[in-house]
């Protein structure tokens, strides 16, 4: 049986642990028998018993709404929702109401804002008075504000705006500041048009409701003040961007928004085309600079799926990993990788294969346990039945295994690693719908014709046909930040982030740093095993991040939450390129560059043989290092 490190007990009691439960094995039973209470009085004991062995044996986390949720009264048990708002005063009103009641319930919630109508529109018959979406972002953000749920928890939110939208490029700057929509994580939906566009060197403009919207650059002339703010008769003539439809369109637009003094005056406004490549260059410029925007591919989410007959997904959940449509929902589990390596350093295919069969049953019957935040969020997840069973501990098994992240060979391995993820998955649903029936939307030949399905071996897509599916979409790669932690394994498909590295904290109303030693770096040191397969995030390039994460998309039926980490002196240029290549195969894209949030609690320490005596040795055992060091950091003198 599993039993947490010291730092992962600690997570556990502060997160995750009921009243009274002091182990994992407690919490683990609990969440067995609440989830194994929807199954059949005959069948129950048996499934239950094999819910709890996954889970005790640490092969299997449920996410960490689950985690803590099992066994309180009516708790919703889902970690996150999508919303997309109409264009209307009802819609929005409704959309912040149900915003309040899911992040009261512990639900991050994602938002596509763009069918809001751009600022500078009409209402009605009031000229270019509309705000904007970005002005409808604001208010939302502000209820995040005072909203916690669970222990403490902050609510979570993503707001997405289709990169044809008129009020993208206010978008993209408000994120800037990093003291506006601070609750939000935003990112640009784009489009296989746009990467298009890009690759063509094409002119961009923007649309809504079939208008056609552009650039307009112009003059603002205000009169120049003194202290006492009276007009001194000299003028300050400041550059105005406005996006509208016409150049007279462009002055009215900027009459009722860019006004700061009621005797500023209008005037020279001009086209300025837009390349498509320019505005693709400028989402990472701002991407590198603060960590947002990312990237949403709504084309791929929308055509590399089984849902597309029967559902628009123009969000994601806050993390990126599950594209969803209006009220739908995130069930997520993950498989423990880690878990799978043998003390011969051997794949135990047999157990992995086990873990996923009980995650998807685990999942699906989350669904029908779970009390629901809203009601259309129920009626929703019984449409599709979509679960989201992910895996984490992917770096440490490859380490476990002496494969370096983001090599050949890792992709390699990777390649059948998700081939028989996704294969057991999908046998284990169909298996579950001969036993329980398909989700509600079900119908066989417009699954098996959509691009996911097309993809499926022959004799799945047979049984697929023969007995149907129990859940429409079913595999995803997220996050797992705290879930990693008291397993003790690397978080999601991410590499570690560094093998030593510094960890500022407060202490006593002053800062404290610390050295920080992966575990498995620390297990390895101690034991003497050979230490070249570690490498940190900010090591593999962005380059072999996309790999990875291209060859998990392809198995993949959700999306994926991953980071491209970026050093300090990292330049957007440096990426543009790569991104551009990659996007058509990836559903989405993040970067973080080193430092673009302000102070970051930890600095990697570079492994070098220096270091490693410096900082991974204990006094007493320093002089008994391995020749194994010397291999990291070259020549050890």
């Amino acid at each position: 049986m599993f039993t947490p490190n010291d730092f992962g007990q600690m997570i556990f009691d502060m997160k995750y642990a009921a009243p009274g439960e002091k182990t994992w094995q407690q919490r683990c039973k609990v969440v067995a028998d609440h989830i194994s209470s929807c199954e059949n009085e005959e069948n129950r004991p048996k499934v239950r018993d094999r819910f709890y062995k996954a889970l005790s044996d640490g092969d299997l986390i449920p996410g960490g709404r689950i985690l803590f949720g099992s066994g309180r009264a009516r708790y919703n048990l889902l970690n996150c929702y999508v919303i997309v708002p109409e264009d209307s005063v009802a819609s929005i009103g409704k959309t912040i109401q149900d915003m309040y009641k899911i992040s009261c319930a512990g639900g991050g919630i994602g938002f596509n804002f763009s069918k809001i109508r751009p600022k500078g529109d009409d209402i009605q018959n009031i000229k270019h008075s509309a705000p904007g979406s970005v002005s409808v972002m604001k208010m939302i953000n502000e209820i995040g504000n005072h909203v916690r749920a669970g222990k403490n928890r902050r609510t979570a939110l993503m707001g997405i705006l289709d990169v044809t939208h008129p009020d993208i490029l206010e978008f993209l700057h408000v994120k800037l500041d990093l003291n506006q929509l601070e609750n939000f994580n935003i990112s640009v939906g784009i489009t296989d048009r746009f990467i298009e566009a890009c690759e063509n060197g094409e002119d961009w403009h923007f649309t809504f409701h079939n208008r056609k919207y552009y650039i307009f650059v112009g003059d603002r002339v205000s009169p120049k003040l003194d202290e006492n703010g009276v007009d001194t008769g000299e003028k300050i003539t400041t550059k105005v961007r406005v996006v509208a439809t016409s150049e007279e369109d462009a002055l009215e637009r900027a009459k009722q928004h860019y006004l700061n003094d009621f005797r500023d005056q209008f005037e020279n406004f001009e086209l300025r085309p837009l390349k498509a490549m320019e505005l693709f260059a400028q989402i990472w410029d701002n991407a590198v600079k603060s960590g947002d925007p990312g990237i949403f591919n709504v084309s791929k989410a929308n055509s590399y799926t089984n849902v597309g007959y029967f559902e628009e997904m123009s969000a994601t959940n806050p993390c990126g990993e599950i594209p969803l449509p209006s009220y739908g929902n995130c069930c997520l589990g993950h498989v423990n990788l880690a878990n799978m390596v043998d003390e011969n350093g051997e794949f135990n295919w047999k157990r992995f294969a086990a873990a996923v069969r009980a995650g998807i049953r685990f999942l699906d019957n989350v669904l029908d346990v779970n009390t629901y935040p809203v009601q259309e969020t129920r009626e929703v997840a019984h449409k599709s039945r979509r679960i989201g069973l992910g895996i984490l501990g992917y770096h440490y098994m490859l380490i476990k295994l002496g494969i370096k992240y983001g090599s050949e060979r890792c992709l390699e391995f990777t390649e059948r690693l998700a081939q028989t993820y996704r294969d057991e998955a999908y046998k284990t649903s169909v298996y579950l719908a001969k036993e329980k029936g398909s989700f509600a939307a079900f119908d066989a030949k417009k699954f098996l014709d959509q691009g996911f399905a097309k993809t499926l071996p022959a004799r799945i897509r047979f049984l697929i046909k023969k007995y149907g599916i129990r859940n429409a979409v079913m595999l995803t790669s997220a996050p797992t930040g705290t879930t990693s932690i008291v397993l003790g394994v690397s978080s999601g498909i991410e590499p570690i982030f560094a093998p030593m590295y510094f960890r500022r904290f407060r202490k006593a109303n002053t800062w404290a740093q610390e050295v920080v030693l992966d575990p498995l770096f620390k297990e390895y040191l101690e034991a003497r095993k050979p230490l070249e397969h570690f490498v940190g995030a900010y090591d593999v390039t962005p380059e072999e991040h996309m790999a990875v994460q291209a060859v998990w998309q392809r198995y993949i039926d959700s999306a994926i939450s991953k980071t491209i980490n970026l050093p300090e002196e990292a330049k957007a240029a440096d990426l543009v390129s790569d991104a551009l290549n990659y996007m058509p195969e990836l559903k989405g894209l993040t970067v973080y560059r080193a430092g673009s949030k302000g102070n970051e609690p930890l600095q990697a320490i570079p492994t070098t043989a220096e270091n490693i005596r410096k900082y991974g040795f204990t006094s007493d055992s320093a002089e008994n290092a391995s020749a194994e060091v010397c291999k990291i950091g070259g020549d050890c003198g």
